[in-house]
């Protein structure tokens, strides 16, 4: 007996080991890099405006019980992004852990099943959020929660002593109010939770009545979290968002029943694809397009030290394998029942308001329904009899999730690095801007879905606190690039405030900044109505709008602002585009003398733009000089008949320049 039980302990800490490590390798490895994402801006700015108890009112408009999460750890973490990703990836890890622990109290004779079955909930590859981890961190918390709020039911459940069982029903029942009360739409994990109470009640061996009773009985305390938990949330509490507000979505479909059934069993069955199939090659498709060679390579290798640390483990703790015949079959059928119920009413609660499963926007809503693919997955791959088939099905598996989390990694450290790029290089060009400037900006990579994008990080470098005593309410505010936002520049027009989760900003259509970086090796042009020059990649709605972009408001009296080192990192290395932007900004200042020093440094130290029309500033203050050599010089290096055409135009517009200087403009830039 004491032999076996420290092969059990054996195994426990080999599986609980793989599953942290394995987890490690595929969340961890660029997590020093991270930085905010979606989201993250706004709150960090606002906490870092009013402090941490600013979460009650940002979450009271649909989640209140959000602010449990973030108001701790804002105060253990502040700003910094490391921690919140190393807390996620714990919370997610204790998720898994707590996946185990309920498979194995429901089928503790299937150990090696029920093993693949919390890996691959753990490493899902459907779930792209991980790295959004200061946003995400409730959502985690919320997993993690729910996973051990079902083990604690469970266990009440085969408790036989009342006390035992009353304060394993109590923490379950308050874990349970817990993540409901982060994430409403994890309801569909109670689908879960009753499943496995009922399956105790069905293998008792007595009359369904009695079984039915046991049910009853074991479930009714249970039950308390999500009847009150609705009861709340239908009845009391009332939700300032829509999009959270159960009676608006369900009052959507009064008006077209049909439709919205119609749409909606379209979406579920699409959503019930994409979970149990499409999840395991359509992000990894996405995120693999366009990589190379070199960038699959440590890819691969995690996937393969993966793999190794299966086999070595297999090697320690080899497992029996279950034949699928007799007795040992009824497990697959009350594993299969139950992993596609977990599926259906995990994708429910979303497919219900109008939402669905999307890998590329909208992929935390496979996480719920990923519990049933964890299931139902292995439970297909254990009706293949050849073992070594199993596990190389298994390995492909891993295989996808591996290269998955690894390249979504990657692609969130170049947003990363992209977004500290611009933002540094913005400071190196404007030292302050007026109160109340609406920015417009035109990333590289990232895009900007919603207007914090800009205003988030360019708050917290110029107007990290709050302009209102009362409430957060940044100094510069922000419109994004559409259509609309032309029309309506192009019109003057106004627009109302826009209070978001209490956060209050006053955009204005009439005083605009435009800030571009057309491509990935631009530099951040600041687009100036007085003189605008635009790059051949530049937005055609910014070229429309850009006489609009009013320089003025840069304060060109400040001191410069330096970004803080969290989140934008430290002071990228002086080269090409440090140069552009102190030119421009000297050339702003009409610091003709300033601008050629910063030139001569560049050219002595062998930088030049990649984007030609950062060559504009630089042409004109040797046209200013009348340094005719060095204007042949840069024109050898320009070819494109967009910028050359602007060259012609703003350098023949320039007044003092010498008869000499004006000629040999004309035939340098003005001749076809």
């Amino acid at each position: 007996m004491q032999k076996i039980r420290s092969l059990l302990r054996l195994e426990v800490v080999i599986e609980i080991s793989l599953l942290a490590l394995i987890s490690g390798l595929l969340y961890l490895i660029f997590v020093p890099q991270f930085g905010y994402f979606n989201d993250d801006w706004y709150l960090m700015y606002a906490a870092g405006a009013k402090g941490s108890s600013v979460f009650w009112g940002v979450f009271s408009v649909d989640r209140p019980l959000r602010a449990l999460v973030m108001i701790p750890a804002y105060t253990l973490f502040g700003a910094n992004p490391l921690y919140y990703n190393l807390s996620a990836f714990l919370f997610r890890l204790i998720s898994g852990l707590g996946f185990l622990w309920v498979l194995r109290i429901v089928w503790p004779g299937n150990r090696r099943i029920t093993f693949w079955m919390s890996l691959l909930f753990l490493v899902y590859p459907g779930f792209l959020s991980q790295p959004n981890a200061i946003d995400y961190l409730c959502h985690l918390a919320a997993l993690a929660a729910a996973m051990l709020s079902i083990g604690l039911t469970l266990k009440a459940v085969q408790a036989t002593q009342l006390k035992n069982k009353i304060l394993l029903y109590a923490f379950s029942i308050l874990l349970g109010w817990f993540y409901l009360g982060q994430m409403e739409w994890f309801i569909g994990l109670e689908f879960f939770r009753f499943a496995c109470i009922a399956l105790f009640a069905l293998r008792l061996n007595d009359t369904m009545r009695v079984k039915g009773i046991r049910f009853f009985q074991d479930a009714l305390p249970a039950l308390l979290i999500p009847s009150v938990f609705l009861v709340w949330r239908l009845f009391f509490f009332e939700s300032e968002r829509g999009a959270t507000d159960i009676g608006v979505q369900l009052g959507t479909m009064q008006g077209g029943r049909m439709a919205f059934i119609f749409n909606f069993f379209v979406n579920f069955f699409d959503d019930l694809i994409d979970v149990i199939f499409r999840a395991w090659w359509s992000p990894l498709r996405r995120l693999s397009a366009g990589m190379g060679f070199y960038e699959w390579l440590p890819g691969l290798g995690i996937f393969l030290l993966a793999i190794f640390l299966l086999w070595l483990a297999s090697r320690v703790d080899p497992r029996p394998v279950e034949t699928g015949s007799g007795q040992r079959s009824v497990w697959k059928r009350e594993a299969f029942l139950i992993a596609l119920g977990a599926i259906a009413f995990g994708l429910f609660p979303v497919n219900a308001v109008g939402r669905s499963v999307d890998f590329r926007n909208f992929s935390r809503y496979a996480l719920i329904a990923s519990v049933g693919a964890a299931i139902l997955i292995p439970v297909i791959l254990s009706y293949i009899s050849n073992l070594r088939l199993q596990n190389i099905l298994f390995g492909i598996l891993i295989f996808s999730a591996s290269l998955t989390h690894y390249f979504n990694g990657l692609i969130k450290t170049r947003e990363t690095d992209s977004m500290n790029q611009f933002w540094w290089q913005v400071s190196w060009r404007i030292p302050q801007m007026k109160h109340r400037t609406t920015l417009l900006a035109n990333y590289p990579v990232v895009n900007a879905e919603e207007e914090y994008f800009i205003w988030g990080p360019a708050n917290l470098i110029y107007y990290p606190d709050s302009m209102n005593e009362k409430y957060p309410q940044p100094g510069i505010y922000s419109l994004l690039i559409s259509d609309e936002t032309v029309e309506r520049v192009l019109a003057g027009d106004k627009r109302p405030y826009s209070n978001r989760r209490s956060i209050r900003t006053y955009p204005n259509y009439g005083n605009i900044l435009i800030l571009s970086q057309p491509t990935s090796t631009s530099c951040v042009q600041v687009i100036s109505g007085g003189q605008t020059e635009y790059s051949s990649s530049e937005d055609k709605r910014i070229v429309r709008i850009g006489s609009f972009s009013d320089a003025g408001l840069i304060l060109t009296d400040e001191s410069f602002r330096q970004p803080p080192q969290i989140p934008f990192g430290l002071e990228p290395e002086h080269a090409w585009c440090y140069y552009y932007e102190k030119a421009s900004f000297a050339r702003q200042l009409n610091d003709w003398n300033e601008v050629l020093r910063l030139a001569n440094e560049a050219f002595d130290k062998g930088f030049a733009p990649q984007d030609e029309v950062e060559w504009i500033p630089f042409l004109q203050a040797y046209a200013v000089s009348g340094d005719l050599a060095r204007l042949r010089e840069i024109k050898a290096e320009m070819n494109d008949p967009y910028v050359l055409g602007q060259a012609c135009q703003i350098l023949g517009d320039m007044t003092g320049l010498s008869e000499t200087t004006h000629s040999e403009i004309a035939a340098l830039f003005c001749s076809k």
